[in-house]
């Protein structure tokens, strides 16, 4: 759950606490990072992993 507002990493949507949100786990050159995404995006994130057609 979030605490205080954050921006959607691909859109710059503010993703309020309370709302739903994705959260995507990915490991950069630095460590671990998560990387919030708003409804949209993390909507177009999994059907373009699961391999559908935009």
């Amino acid at each position: 759950m979030l605490r205080r507002p954050h921006d959607c990493v691909r859109c710059d949507a503010t993703i309020d606490p309370g709302e739903e949100y994705g959260a995507v786990d990915v490991l950069d050159p630095e460590g671990d990072l998560a990387v919030l995404l708003c409804v949209d995006c993390a909507r177009d994130l999994r059907a373009f992993l699961d391999g559908e057609p935009s």
